[in-house]
Protein backbone atom coordinates (compact mmCIF):
# COMPACT_ATOMS: atom_id res chain seq x y z
CA UNK A 1 0.00 0.00 0.00
CA UNK A 2 2.86 2.50 0.82
CA UNK A 3 4.28 1.86 -2.82
CA UNK A 4 0.49 2.65 -4.08
CA UNK A 5 0.72 5.98 -2.01
CA UNK A 6 3.98 7.16 -3.05
CA UNK A 7 2.85 6.94 -6.72
CA UNK A 8 -0.59 9.03 -5.91
CA UNK A 9 1.45 11.64 -4.30
CA UNK A 10 3.83 11.69 -6.91
CA UNK A 11 1.10 12.27 -9.49
CA UNK A 12 -1.01 14.72 -7.82
CA UNK A 13 2.86 17.02 -6.84
CA UNK A 14 3.47 16.99 -10.52
CA UNK A 15 -0.22 17.28 -12.02
CA UNK A 16 -1.90 19.83 -13.16
CA UNK A 17 -5.61 18.99 -13.89
CA UNK A 18 -6.77 19.98 -17.35
CA UNK A 19 -9.30 22.30 -18.11
CA UNK A 20 -9.40 23.28 -21.22
CA UNK A 21 -10.24 21.04 -23.77
CA UNK A 22 -7.67 18.90 -25.45
CA UNK A 23 -7.44 15.80 -27.63
CA UNK A 24 -8.68 12.82 -26.62
CA UNK A 25 -11.81 14.34 -24.55
CA UNK A 26 -14.82 12.53 -25.21
CA UNK A 27 -16.52 13.53 -28.59
CA UNK A 28 -19.43 14.21 -27.72
CA UNK A 29 -20.29 15.67 -24.48
CA UNK A 30 -23.74 14.97 -22.38
CA UNK A 31 -26.98 16.70 -22.74
CA UNK A 32 -28.09 18.85 -19.73
CA UNK A 33 -29.95 16.22 -18.27
CA UNK A 34 -28.02 12.93 -19.62
CA UNK A 35 -27.01 10.33 -17.27
CA UNK A 36 -23.76 8.74 -19.15
CA UNK A 37 -21.18 9.68 -20.96
CA UNK A 38 -19.01 7.72 -23.17
CA UNK A 39 -15.11 9.16 -23.65
CA UNK A 40 -12.99 7.73 -26.30
CA UNK A 41 -9.15 7.96 -25.91
CA UNK A 42 -7.72 5.98 -28.62
CA UNK A 43 -4.15 4.05 -28.35
CA UNK A 44 -0.94 5.77 -27.64
CA UNK A 45 -1.27 8.30 -24.85
CA UNK A 46 0.52 6.36 -22.01
CA UNK A 47 3.31 8.60 -20.11
CA UNK A 48 5.42 7.68 -17.96
CA UNK A 49 6.87 9.18 -14.80
CA UNK A 50 9.54 8.01 -11.75
CA UNK A 51 11.28 9.20 -8.81
CA UNK A 52 14.47 9.75 -10.46
CA UNK A 53 13.03 12.52 -13.21
CA UNK A 54 10.68 15.20 -13.56
CA UNK A 55 7.72 15.50 -15.65
CA UNK A 56 6.53 12.83 -18.29
CA UNK A 57 7.64 11.17 -20.90
CA UNK A 58 5.24 9.61 -23.79
CA UNK A 59 5.94 5.42 -23.53
CA UNK A 60 4.28 2.76 -25.02
CA UNK A 61 2.50 0.45 -22.56
CA UNK A 62 -0.42 -1.27 -23.09
CA UNK A 63 -1.41 -2.61 -20.17
CA UNK A 64 -1.73 0.46 -19.15
CA UNK A 65 -3.62 2.39 -22.34
CA UNK A 66 -6.95 3.07 -21.61
CA UNK A 67 -9.36 3.08 -24.72
CA UNK A 68 -12.40 4.14 -24.16
CA UNK A 69 -14.58 4.63 -20.89
CA UNK A 70 -18.21 4.76 -19.89
CA UNK A 71 -19.70 6.16 -16.61
CA UNK A 72 -23.22 6.17 -15.54
CA UNK A 73 -25.14 8.25 -12.93
CA UNK A 74 -27.90 5.25 -12.01
CA UNK A 75 -30.67 5.26 -9.69
CA UNK A 76 -28.36 3.57 -7.56
CA UNK A 77 -24.99 3.74 -8.11
CA UNK A 78 -22.18 5.43 -10.01
CA UNK A 79 -21.08 3.30 -12.85
CA UNK A 80 -17.56 3.11 -14.21
CA UNK A 81 -16.01 0.96 -17.26
CA UNK A 82 -13.07 1.25 -19.00
CA UNK A 83 -11.92 -0.82 -21.86
CA UNK A 84 -8.10 -1.04 -22.22
CA UNK A 85 -5.70 -1.79 -25.16
CA UNK A 86 -4.08 -4.91 -23.86
CA UNK A 87 -4.95 -5.22 -20.41
CA UNK A 88 -2.39 -7.89 -18.41
CA UNK A 89 -1.79 -9.73 -15.17
CA UNK A 90 1.89 -7.70 -15.01
CA UNK A 91 3.39 -5.72 -12.25
CA UNK A 92 1.06 -3.23 -10.07
CA UNK A 93 -1.60 -1.61 -11.28
CA UNK A 94 -4.48 1.14 -9.63
CA UNK A 95 -7.69 2.38 -11.19
CA UNK A 96 -8.73 5.18 -9.29
CA UNK A 97 -12.05 6.98 -9.39
CA UNK A 98 -12.66 10.26 -8.51
CA UNK A 99 -16.64 11.56 -8.08
CA UNK A 100 -17.16 15.01 -7.58
CA UNK A 101 -20.64 15.73 -5.79
CA UNK A 102 -22.02 19.34 -4.51
CA UNK A 103 -21.30 20.24 -1.38
CA UNK A 104 -18.88 17.40 -0.33
CA UNK A 105 -15.48 16.41 -0.77
CA UNK A 106 -14.45 14.92 -3.86
CA UNK A 107 -14.68 11.05 -2.91
CA UNK A 108 -11.97 9.00 -3.83
CA UNK A 109 -11.79 5.44 -5.01
CA UNK A 110 -9.32 3.22 -5.68
CA UNK A 111 -9.20 -0.65 -7.05
CA UNK A 112 -6.18 -2.07 -7.01
CA UNK A 113 -4.61 -5.22 -8.92
CA UNK A 114 -1.67 -6.98 -7.80
CA UNK A 115 0.25 -10.55 -7.90
CA UNK A 116 -2.02 -12.93 -5.78
CA UNK A 117 -5.18 -10.22 -6.34
CA UNK A 118 -5.34 -10.13 -9.77
CA UNK A 119 -9.43 -10.14 -9.19
CA UNK A 120 -8.82 -6.54 -7.51
CA UNK A 121 -9.16 -5.45 -4.50
CA UNK A 122 -11.76 -2.11 -3.99
CA UNK A 123 -11.05 0.39 -1.37
CA UNK A 124 -12.30 4.28 -0.74
CA UNK A 125 -9.65 6.47 0.36
CA UNK A 126 -10.21 8.53 3.41
CA UNK A 127 -8.23 11.23 4.59
CA UNK A 128 -5.41 9.35 3.17
CA UNK A 129 -5.74 5.69 4.13
CA UNK A 130 -7.62 3.46 2.22
CA UNK A 131 -10.02 1.60 3.48
CA UNK A 132 -13.04 -0.95 2.80
CA UNK A 133 -16.45 -0.12 2.98
CA UNK A 134 -19.59 -1.76 2.23
CA UNK A 135 -21.29 -0.88 -1.37
CA UNK A 136 -18.23 -0.83 -3.64
CA UNK A 137 -18.44 -3.56 -6.57
CA UNK A 138 -15.57 -3.83 -9.16
CA UNK A 139 -14.97 -6.81 -12.07
CA UNK A 140 -11.33 -7.21 -13.76
CA UNK A 141 -11.80 -9.02 -17.25
CA UNK A 142 -8.43 -9.75 -19.02
CA UNK A 143 -10.08 -11.16 -22.03
CA UNK A 144 -12.07 -8.23 -22.55
CA UNK A 145 -9.59 -6.35 -21.34
CA UNK A 146 -12.33 -4.57 -18.95
CA UNK A 147 -11.97 -3.07 -15.59
CA UNK A 148 -15.69 -2.12 -13.68
CA UNK A 149 -16.16 -0.45 -10.48
CA UNK A 150 -19.64 0.16 -8.80
CA UNK A 151 -19.68 2.83 -6.28
CA UNK A 152 -23.41 2.79 -4.51
CA UNK A 153 -24.71 5.96 -4.28
CA UNK A 154 -25.14 5.59 -0.42
CA UNK A 155 -21.79 6.54 -0.21
CA UNK A 156 -22.07 9.93 -2.03
CA UNK A 157 -24.78 10.99 0.01
CA UNK A 158 -27.38 10.16 -2.93
CA UNK A 159 -26.69 13.55 -4.53
CA UNK A 160 -28.35 15.09 -7.31
CA UNK A 161 -25.41 14.95 -9.60
CA UNK A 162 -21.90 14.09 -10.13
CA UNK A 163 -18.96 14.48 -11.74
CA UNK A 164 -15.99 11.94 -12.06
CA UNK A 165 -11.79 11.96 -13.17
CA UNK A 166 -10.59 8.42 -14.06
CA UNK A 167 -6.89 7.65 -14.70
CA UNK A 168 -4.63 4.35 -13.91
CA UNK A 169 -1.60 4.14 -12.85
CA UNK A 170 1.09 0.68 -13.61
CA UNK A 171 3.66 0.84 -11.21
CA UNK A 172 6.78 -1.51 -12.30
CA UNK A 173 8.57 -3.80 -9.42
CA UNK A 174 11.05 -1.17 -8.73
CA UNK A 175 9.40 1.00 -7.02
CA UNK A 176 9.89 3.90 -8.84
CA UNK A 177 8.50 3.95 -12.23
CA UNK A 178 4.99 4.15 -13.08
CA UNK A 179 2.81 4.65 -16.09
CA UNK A 180 -0.23 6.79 -16.51
CA UNK A 181 -3.18 7.15 -18.94
CA UNK A 182 -6.96 8.58 -18.81
CA UNK A 183 -10.09 8.23 -20.87
CA UNK A 184 -10.53 12.05 -20.67
CA UNK A 185 -7.78 13.67 -21.99
CA UNK A 186 -4.60 12.96 -24.39
CA UNK A 187 -2.15 14.58 -22.12
CA UNK A 188 -0.97 12.54 -18.27
CA UNK A 189 -3.46 15.20 -16.66
CA UNK A 190 -6.72 13.90 -16.04
CA UNK A 191 -9.85 15.78 -15.75
CA UNK A 192 -13.81 15.69 -14.64
CA UNK A 193 -16.19 14.92 -16.54
CA UNK A 194 -19.27 17.59 -17.33
CA UNK A 195 -21.95 16.99 -14.38
CA UNK A 196 -23.95 13.95 -14.70
CA UNK A 197 -28.05 13.99 -13.15
CA UNK A 198 -29.01 11.34 -11.44
CA UNK A 199 -31.58 9.54 -12.93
Amino acid sequence: MKLALLAAAAFALIATPATAHTAGEATSAPGPDSKAIALQDGPGDVWTFSDFAVGYELAAQPAADVLRARVTHGSNAVSVRMVFDDLQRVDTQWYRCHIRIPGRPTARFVLEAKKGHWGGTAWQELEGEWVHVPGLGHSIDYASDTVTLRVARTLLGRPSWVRVRLFNELGLPDGSTFFTDNPRTATPHPAFTPPLPST
